[in-house]
């Protein structure tokens, strides 16, 4: 009985990454080559690769469960991730496999956030957000609070200077306009997206930043520093905001429609390596009394890369949480691990 154990858990030690065809999968792909994973990928048609290659769509659970069996964790780098994440997660729950993406979007975690009790039944972690749209924002923000614990109102906000993969702007212009939330007295309520600016002094120059009522944070952060108050923003081109406001919508409809198909898949390597992040945390006291913390990082998809690395590493090591969970679960320690990284 002990060799079955033991043999069946060697069996159940691999990983599977679905949606390995698109920008992000190639960009984790050629992050990981040097470690000694067991790996699986996972798409929904075939594509040219020196891995193991399942083709399953994600309409049937059957289906699923028999392609992810073997394995104990499943990436899905597969968007957009409020089409995907539901049927990978019930599969995940009911196979037994721990659950990571790299949802961006409050909704997106808040979906995942239903299985939790189900998870916690089935021993395995569900992880959402698991790279840059969430990381460093996650993390940032309880490092302010152990400075301010009582802390009512946390700001956060990032810049990210580099490119975008074309899903990703599919994604972002379709829903550009669309009603989002904030965070208020613990609940959220609805809010429109860039109507308010926040301030933010960059090298010492000031750079507007817009309301972002989509951000995975007002979901992430609200549980993991139990503020209730809640605001988040992000910086855009000037065309973007006015269409986030209501206006140029015949622009973004005209780019989704002729132009999106024929710009690169993602940034170029030159984008890649000169890119650069900076996410700033903000709380704020009943007394007026503020802490901050700012993480400057790498360019955006490469920190995803690698914060799905040094998460994937935690959990082939059994070092996981079960039922559901934000990226501070590995706290600071997490961000000291990406190359090109400091926390101010």
């Amino acid at each position: 009985m002990i060799y079955l154990d033991n043999a069946l858990k060697m069996e159940k030690n691999k990983i599977l990454v679905y949606g390995a065809a698109g920008y992000m999968g190639q960009l984790f792909l050629k992050t990981i080559q040097n470690q000694n994973f067991d790996l699986v990928l996972g798409a929904r048609q075939t594509f040219k690769t020196n891995h193991q290659l399942r083709i399953f769509s994600l309409e049937h659970k059957t289906e699923i469960i028999e392609n992810i069996k073997d394995a104990k964790l499943l990436i899905n780098l597969a968007g957009p991730f409020k089409n995907t994440n539901k049927p990978l997660v019930e599969a995940c729950i009911e196979n037994g496999t721990h659950y990571i993406d790299i949802a961006g979007e409050v909704a997106e975690l808040g979906t995942v956030f239903e299985y939790n009790e189900m998870a916690k039944q089935a021993k395995v972690m569900l992880m959402p957000g698991a790279g840059f749209g969430v990381v460093p924002t996650d993390i940032g923000a309880n490092l302010a609070k152990q400075k301010l614990p009582n802390a009512t109102h946390l700001k956060i906000a990032y810049v990210t200077n580099g490119g975008a993969s074309r899903g990703t702007l599919k994604t972002v212009l379709a829903d550009i306009d669309k009603e989002g939330v904030i965070v208020e007295n613990g609940t959220f309520k609805n809010a429109m997206p860039a109507h308010k600016s926040f301030l933010l002094m960059i090298d010492n120059k000031p750079q507007t930043l817009v309301y972002n009522p989509w951000r995975a944070d007002l979901f992430s952060a609200r549980i993991s520093t139990d503020i209730q108050n809640i605001e988040t923003y992000s910086n855009f081109p000037g065309f973007i905001v006015k269409m986030m406001q209501g206006n140029l919508l015949w622009l973004r409809d005209f780019m989704l429609k002729r132009v999106i198909n024929f710009l690169p898949i993602g940034p170029s390597e030159k984008q890649l390596q000169k890119g650069n992040t900076i996410c700033y945390a903000e709380v704020i006291n009943l007394k007026g009394e503020k802490a901050s913390a700012t993480i400057m990082g790498p360019e955006a998809y490469v920190f995803t890369a690698e914060t799905l690395l040094i998460i994937t590493k935690h959990i082939l090591s059994n070092n996981y949480k079960i039922g559901f969970q934000t990226p501070n679960l590995y706290g600071v320690d997490l961000i000291k691990s990406i190359p090109n990284t400091k926390i101010v």
